[in-house]
């Protein structure tokens, strides 16, 4: 009883913190549609805008007067360079419906080496979004909290932030969007005020310059070369950085998801290209000059609104908006991770959906990791920016190129010149961008990208190749499935004579696929007993239906059980069915027998999500439970 209240004490907090979980079958419901797609897979890239006009004044404002008459015209072309890369990614969404994005793309049309740089980019860049977005939007609390200046407190903070996004993500799709949907939409709502009565004062009352601008403009003469034209262009490309999410995740959306997907990605596009242009112009023409201290958004909210209500709305929906943009990485990489996964170039526990049908083995990846990120730069934002929107660039040019190439192959459409030069355009000059980026960046820590992308791609070759070293391994063959039927045929025929009642314990074989490992496994509970079951735990009823069907073509001998798993609990399922089995009185002992493959490098181990040893684990103070283990060792090379 004591055991039972424990269990159910248990079950009610975890309910509380990550909420009931969720049946496969409602899996439609959990999805979103437009208005919810927008703050789930936009926060990353709306808060951008806010940050960008700085990134390129920075650089423009040593050129005085020449720099701020350059600044639309850098504005200009990086729009030029949204709306291409929005094209790029429309078509991703129209082609593949399953998402990818960049990886997608790449991996089909530029081969395997190419996709698994877009993967490895993007995965880099997902992971420093977390970590940027969260010391950023503390560092800028730090004027208002006091407490939070001293770097403990603020590497405090930014962990505990990054701890209630992993719950929040946790807990579901839709509770994400219920959460974040309101501070989102405020801070589009307050940006696009500022940009509307920002212009109406500039056209109607015209500006009054600062006169530190005077003093600066005076200092720096400096001339608008290409190289600075580009390094602004560059700097304010930030401003992209999230765009690929939504291509990305496009099976998260409500049916039709590919409609839905594109009018999100076409509304975002929208909503970057208004502020951004629109804070740019105001800035500058107001001549604003950008300093830590004060942020051109800051100085536009006080010329524009003055010490008013909405200067303070627009001041606290930058924070938190801040804070939300880390919220697209946890959406974007776990379905970036599966898709690899199920293409065998990451962990397979990847694509497993948890609980609340969300990926939770990424959530929890890129949650540890952006914490260990935090400590490790002591939440410093400007240590970690030169590493930051490096790989999203080179995820634009991949897929760009690998449309071109495409267009190319194909010429399936009449319009297919101008397609090519639209995707050509956004992959050379992305491409740029990532060249000046990493010139520009590169001895302030670029080069830390350099190493650690190509290091992701290495990791995610190895991987794939034990897989599929492994699946050639245990891959059955016709001839073993004859020497197990006879093996089992001799068994039975021993056993002629006896009684099926007289034997009391009873073996009980997981069963995933029919592969050598099983068939070793059966074989040995057969010889046992004949009081035998294989149980497939079915979360899959796809995959559950064609092990039927290749269990009655192999004409296995042994009883084949499908157990209904609609909340993907695997092990809890298992468990239940061992119980039930347990209280059975025919039976005086229950045996698990556990397949189980003996990778041939420890390391490998990590690949297999260990639930066998969980089993074990869990089993122990089973009184008639038993548990033992039938390992593989595949031959040596």
């Amino acid at each position: 009883m004591a055991s039972a209240n424990h269990k159910l004490v248990w079950l009610r907090l975890r309910s509380f913190i990550f909420g009931s979980p969720l049946a496969t079958h409602s899996a439609e419901n959990e999805k979103l549609g437009i208005f919810g797609g927008i703050p789930v897979f936009g926060s990353d890239v709306i808060s951008s805008q806010g940050y960008a006009p700085d990134a390129i004044l920075y650089v423009l404002v040593l050129s005085g007067t020449a720099g701020y008459a350059a600044a639309m015209h850098v504005t200009t072309a990086i729009i030029l360079l949204l709306a291409s890369i929005l094209l790029l990614y429309r078509r991703t969404i129209q082609k593949y419906a399953q998402g990818g994005g960049s990886y997608t793309v790449a991996h089909a049309y530029l081969g395997e080496k190419m996709g698994l740089l877009a993967g490895a980019s993007l995965s880099v860049d997902y992971i420093l979004t977390v970590a940027v977005s969260v010391s950023s939007a503390v560092e800028n609390l730090t004027g208002i909290i006091h407490w939070l200046q001293p770097t403990p407190h603020k590497v405090l903070a930014d962990c505990l932030i990054i701890v209630f996004m992993t719950v929040v993500n946790l807990r579901g799709l839709k509770e994400s969007a219920r959460l974040f949907a309101l501070p989102v939409y405020v801070y589009i709502l307050s940006i696009f005020s500022l940009v509307g009565v920002g212009m109406f004062k500039y056209f109607v009352y015209g500006v009054a310059l600062n006169p530190i601008s005077h003093q600066i403009i005076a200092n720096n003469t400096q001339s608008v070369t290409l190289f600075v034209f580009l390094r602004a262009m560059a700097a304010g490309t930030t401003a992209l950085t999230g765009t690929e999410a939504v291509s990305n995740g496009v099976t998260a959306f409500k049916a039709p998801a590919q409609k839905k997907a594109i009018s999100t990605l076409i509304t975002l596009g929208f909503i970057v290209a208004i502020g951004l242009a629109g804070m740019v112009f105001l800035a500058s023409k107001y001549q604003l000059v950008p300093s830590v201290d004060n942020t051109v958004i800051n100085q536009l909210g006080l010329l524009v609104f003055g010490k008013t209500f909405m200067y303070y709305i627009l001041m606290a929906g930058i924070a938190i908006i801040l804070v939300i943009a880390a919220n697209t990485p946890f959406v974007g990489l776990p379905i970036l991770l599966s898709l690899m996964a199920r293409d065998g170039y990451a962990p397979r526990y990847f694509k497993n959906l948890g609980d609340r049908l969300v990926y939770s083995a990424g959530i929890w990846t890129l949650s540890i990791i952006g914490l260990l990120l935090i400590l490790v730069f002591g939440g410093d934002t400007h240590s970690m920016l030169p590493l930051y929107a490096i790989g999203v660039f080179i995820s634009f040019s991949l897929t760009g190129f690998g449309l071109a190439k495409h267009c190319i192959e194909s010429k399936s459409k009449k319009s297919y010149f101008w397609d090519m030069a639209i995707f050509l355009f956004g992959g050379v000059i992305s491409f740029v961008v990532f060249l000046v980026f990493l010139i520009t960046k590169f001895t302030e820590g670029a080069w830390l990208v350099a190493i650690i992308i190509p290091l992701l791609m290495f990791f995610f070759n190895s991987v794939s190749k034990v897989y599929k070293n492994e699946i050639l391994l245990i891959k059955v063959t016709e001839a073993d499935v004859q020497e197990f039927n006879k093996q089992i045929a001799r068994i039975s025929n021993r056993r002629a004579d006896n009684i099926l009642s007289e034997y009391k314990s009873k073996i009980v074989v997981p069963v995933f696929d029919i592969n050598k490992i099983v068939l070793k496994a059966l074989q040995y509970g057969y010889e046992l007993t004949p009081q035998i079951s294989a149980v497939h735990i079915a979360s899959d009823s796809e995959r559950a239906a064609k092990l039927q069907r290749k269990w009655a073509e192999y004409n296995i001998q042994v009883k084949l059980e499908i157990i209904d798993s609609p909340y993907r609990a695997t092990v809890q399922d298992l468990l239940h069915y061992l119980e039930k089995v347990e209280q059975d009185s025919r039976y005086s002992t229950v045996t698990l027998v556990i397949p189980e493959f003996v990778p041939q490098k420890i390391w490998q181990n990590f690949l297999h999500n260990q639930t066998g040893q969980l089993m074990k684990l869990l089993l122990l103070l089973k009184k008639n439970i038993l548990v033992t283990s039938v390992p593989y060792h595949p031959p040596a090379k």
